[in-house]
């Protein structure tokens, strides 16, 4: 049995009848930037996280980088992230000139520490902070905002694996100044393409934030500030819009599998799933395990016709395009994590039959 990390065929093919009339639409209409697909997708956005606005833009790192822009920080400003994300969680700081503090996580679940998080911010070390939602879980956040709050220091939480979880049944963006989403074809709301988007209550980082997306351009060719040209096309906001009707079914056949990962691999002492925290609702858009012998076990798997992954082989600290603003400290839990975690294959079209193979397939490794 093949069982590829991802099938995005099979998503597609599952919702055809609903997404191509959208699609027909937008060509039909011609309006293929700035159009109601836009503004319907962006007034979703914000109702889904409780907030005010919505700003849909080109991808999820277009709408970090947006985001701290918003905040008017001075230049060279500190600002706190964990050493275990993807990369743009902290290149987003460096594009705005800013530097960044990377943190170290928590083995057991792969999120952030609290702990060092607080000390940063009590010692006013940092002056603003990325919350990454790794993985489909949220970071617990609610004294890191109460402490970050009393000092002025402000936080955009990095929700582009978060979409649909919840803490104590509420969404991202409760806690942050802003809040960014992700919709690369392989989150549990995937375009077509590349698509993101930032929720905020701040008027003021939702204006920044729409100036920046195409080029400052205040109105009537009159361009306030030099910006970019990261516009999310209609195309995407009409595909985003018809997948997000179905999150929710998509996101508990998600839960299901990961129950029956969870059950399954239980009786293997070689394996150990992340910890899912009290009070959280992943929508499980990584499956993420630690292993004893990686390099072994990803072997037998391919041999088997498991593909499989490493989210992330190298910590942030460590990556060459941070060495230059990185301050080099040594962080522990994320260097020895990022030698042993290891993804398994997570889609909701992925069948019983095909999700015991691969629990067997482990079991065996």
């Amino acid at each position: 049995m093949k069982i590829p990390f991802m099938r995005i065929d099979r998503q597609f093919a599952s919702i055809r009848e609903e997404v191509t009339p959208r699609v027909m639409k937008v060509l039909e209409t011609g309006r293929v930037l700035q159009s109601e697909e836009i503004t319907t997708l962006e007034t979703r956005l914000a109702a889904l996280h409780g907030r005010k606005h919505g700003v849909a833009v080109n991808s999820g790192t277009d709408a970090l980088v947006l985001a701290i822009a918003g905040l008017r920080l001075p230049e060279g400003a500190r600002i706190g992230v964990t050493s275990m994300s993807f990369v743009a969680s902290a290149s987003a700081i460096v594009l705005n000139r800013f530097r960044p503090v990377f943190i170290d996580v928590d083995a057991d679940t792969m999120l952030m520490r609290t702990d060092q998080t607080l000390d940063l911010i009590r010692s006013r070390a940092i002056d603003a902070l990325v919350a990454v939602h790794l993985y489909g879980q949220m970071l617990d956040l609610e004294e890191i905002a109460r402490e970050a709050r009393d000092r002025g220091i402000p936080i955009i939480e990095d929700a582009a694996q978060a979409i649909g979880s919840t803490r104590y049944e509420k969404p991202p963006g409760g806690h942050g100044d802003a809040t960014c989403l992700s919709f690369d074809p392989t989150k549990v709301i995937g375009a077509c393409g590349s698509g993101g988007a930032l929720v905020t209550d701040r008027d003021d980082i939702a204006r920044t934030a729409r100036l920046l997306r195409y080029h400052g351009h205040a109105g009537n060719r009159v361009y306030e500030m030099p910006g970019y040209n990261c516009q999310m096309d209609s195309l995407q906001a009409a595909i985003i819009d018809a997948k997000l009707n179905h999150m929710a079914a998509w996101q508990a056949r998600r839960t299901e599998i990961a129950e029956k990962y969870v059950a399954g691999l239980r009786s293997s002492s070689r394996v150990r799933p992340l910890r899912t925290d009290a009070g959280n609702v992943h929508n499980h858009h990584k499956f993420v395990l630690h292993v004893e012998d990686r390099a072994g076990l990803v072997r037998h798997l391919d041999e088997q016709g498991v593909q499989t992954t490493v989210h992330y082989t190298l910590p942030l600290h460590r990556q060459p395009c941070f060495s230059g603003v990185s301050d080099g400290a040594s962080l522990p839990a994320v260097e020895r994590a990022a030698e042993s975690i290891l993804s398994l294959p997570m889609y909701a079209e992925l069948t019983d039959e095909e999700t015991d193979f691969v629990v067997q397939a482990v079991l065996r490794g």
